[in-house]
């Protein structure tokens, strides 16, 4: 049978539904699951690759194991409110590891996946960049290893967070940056860092849409005190709807030009059958690579788009 990447995901949601107290209900959508059921056709050169990498490899799985045991280290919250002395010993802390940049939206029922629930209302939404270097010839084996290896450095920042929140008396539980409890692009939308593009990837100021997302559920009720948004990415709705590369490179034709509901309640922007044959070839990530975000400026983006609306 092979490996199951949604049997490896499931102890860290059966562990975050077992302690939920917020679940999903009627209006929230449907979780994706991995790809099964299909060999990938490795070459010699591939199985060197990965042989190659495994030392990069293996935290991946220790991170998933650790995310679990995090989850079941409920507390007790002896706090609800953080002061900006221990918010600022967060955010150095959160410095120190591979964020570009993080977030917090308020968690309701219709965010997260059905049949899914997650123990606090708050989340901390955390963005790491993947080397752009590494999609240049899509899709390929060298762009897997580097999705596998922020994989593992996206659930490692959840669960440094998260056990940095228990030790100061918070209640927090990481979710892994593999198997979220809910859509992660959006939850980068919904946090005030990302805009979903219509490749449905989180685009970031920072990385484009070359990046990761992780998260941790929290019961800090002022973290709005301490994160502002300053920065209006809305625009960027705007540009994708003109722009619409991502549509015509991909190469199984998986983007839908409007968003479609499929689930009775939410819009899609994916056709994910067909999006699934192009995962199967390494992952594909052409839409990734091909989006002017990931290889372009952001600001240099944002003032040529401004300068071309003022001429219409």
């Amino acid at each position: 049978m092979g490996l199951s990447l949604n049997k490896v995901v499931e102890p860290q949601k059966i562990e975050l539904n077992k302690y939920a107290k917020i679940y999903s209900n009627d209006n929230s959508p449907k979780k994706r699951l991995y790809v099964e059921g299909r060999k990938p056709d490795f070459r010699k050169q591939d199985i060197i690759a990965i042989v190659k990498n495994i030392k990069k490899l293996y935290l991946l799985p220790y991170t998933l194991w650790e995310t679990v045991k995090l989850i079941k280290k409920i507390i007790t919250p002896t706090k609800s409110k953080i002061s900006k002395k221990s918010f600022d010993e967060l955010a150095h802390f959160i410095t120190k590891l591979q964020v570009d940049d993080f977030g917090f939206f308020e968690v309701t029922p219709e965010k997260i996946f059905k049949e899914c629930g997650v123990p606090y209302k708050y989340a901390l939404v955390f963005s790491s960049s993947m080397d752009k270097n590494a999609f240049a010839d899509v899709p390929s084996i060298e762009c897997q290893l580097e999705v596998a290896r922020v994989y593992a450095v996206t659930g490692n920042i959840a669960n440094k967070v998260a056990k940095f929140l228990q030790n100061i008396g918070f209640g927090a539980s990481p979710n892994h940056s593999m198997g979220g409890q809910l859509d992660y692009s959006m939850a980068a939308e919904w946090a005030g860092i990302a805009v979903t593009g219509r490749h449905s990837m989180a685009i970031t100021k920072s990385n484009g849409a070359c990046n990761r997302i992780s998260v941790v559920y929290t019961n800090i009720e002022n973290l709005g005190d301490f994160i502002k948004y300053t920065e209006d990415m809305t625009w960027i709705r705007d540009f994708c709807e003109k722009c619409g590369k991502c549509i015509k490179k991909c190469p199984e034709g998986a983007i839908y030009e409007k968003p479609v509901i499929l689930d009775g309640v939410n819009p899609t922007r994916i056709d994910y059958e067909k999006c699934s044959k192009g995962f199967m070839k390494y992952g594909c990530g052409v839409c990734i690579k091909e989006c002017p975000f990931t290889c372009g400026n952001y600001e240099k983006i944002k003032s040529g788009f401004a300068k071309n609306k003022v001429k219409e």
